[in-house]
């Protein structure tokens, strides 16, 4: 008995040693690090596809803030060089999950925090902020966005080149396909490609509040209730959240620009059936019913689509949205005319 004792003791210490060789072996840890960037404006993740993303990488427990930022700079600035301009031009933070700046005292090493933290998968963020004098060199560059319309019937195309900074500047269309950094209400996030936030409530300040506008939608009057609520120019201004009433009266679950995209969907739908003409694409024609203060607001869902989440009508006719947005037509008239008429009155 006493040998078998000692033995159980003996496999009990051997267990026990390479228990404790295998937690000295493990000298790296893996973590997850995103891209902040701030524009001066506002405070953005950026995305994959612009060059962000959330990495996950291995480093060692024993790297401390510096080993982090330069395995950022690495990452997201190959070379020195990003999508938003080379290394030298940018000041460099390194942020937690928290959105928290970190300081050589607060992250000593990726174990330390680790334990501090208790999680098991760190994220940190390089958080870049353009220099001054970078940021006055870049308001001298002007940018020119353009956009060819081809147009023509058989093998004949023309392009039409029209410029379009004077015309976004005043529809005011953002076209940022970056993510805001922060909680903002109403827009769907990539979870991917996004901060994760702790699931804590955050109040709306009163100016927030004031900015928010919630309207209520029934499924079977879609038309006359974005009509009703379009009616008023502010709604231009507010940031909108849909209440989607289903035929049963039970308001859809969903919210965000899901719901909205939903409801303008159907609204333009219903557009087309009930006020325009055409087959393969849609002209509106003048109805008795609709005075000018409802072709307003029928305009005001159109940029209001665009703006919130790039929604746009596409069956309208391309002549008839070059007459409204650029009061010029640059299409060929012909051709889109025998995809207004049907095959029946083609052929008379």
């Amino acid at each position: 008995m006493t040998v078998r004792s000692e033995s159980s003791q003996g496999n009990a210490s051997g267990t026990e040693t390479r228990k404790t060789q295998t937690k000295k072996l493990k000298a790296t840890r893996n973590i997850e690090i995103g891209w902040i960037h701030n524009d001066t404006n506002t405070t953005k993740q950026v995305r994959a596809k612009q060059g962000g993303g959330t990495r996950k990488i291995k480093l060692s427990t024993n790297a401390g803030l510096n080993e982090i930022l330069e395995t950022g700079k690495t990452l997201f600035f190959p070379d020195g060089i990003s999508p938003k301009g080379p290394e030298s031009e940018f000041d460099f933070e390194v942020w937690d999950f928290k959105q928290n700046c970190l300081t050589a005292e607060t992250c000593p090493s990726i174990s330390t925090m680790y334990e501090t933290v208790q999680m098991t998968m760190l994220r940190f963020y390089i958080a870049t902020k353009r220099k001054p004098s970078a940021n006055a060199d870049s308001d001298t560059v002007e940018e020119t966005s353009e956009f060819n319309l081809v147009s023509g019937e058989n093998d004949d195309y023309t392009d039409v080149i029209i410029v379009l900074d004077d015309i976004q500047r005043s529809l005011n269309i953002s076209s940022d396909p970056e993510i805001t950094f922060g909680p903002h209400f109403g827009i769907e996030e990539d979870e991917e490609d996004t901060l994760i936030f702790e699931n804590v409530p955050v109040p709306a300040s009163p100016l927030e509040a004031e900015k928010q506008l919630t309207i209520t939608v029934h499924h079977a009057n879609t038309l006359a209730d974005m009509i009703t609520a379009f009616s008023d120019a502010e709604i231009l201004n507010k940031s909108l959240n849909v209440r989607r009433i289903l035929p049963d009266n039970k308001e859809e679950a969903g919210s965000g620009s899901g719901v909205l995209r939903d409801v303008l969907s159907c609204f333009w739908q219903e557009f087309y059936e009930r006020c325009t003409l055409g087959t393969t694409v849609k002209v509106p024609y003048i109805r008795h019913d609709f005075p000018a203060e409802t072709w307003k607001a029928i305009g005001r869902i159109l940029l209001k689509g665009y703006q919130d989440c790039e929604y746009f009508p596409n069956k309208l006719s391309l002549p008839f949205l070059e007459q409204v947005l650029f009061d010029n037509v640059y299409s060929d008239l012909k051709a889109y005319f025998m995809q207004f008429v049907s095959s029946q009155d083609v052929k008379f």
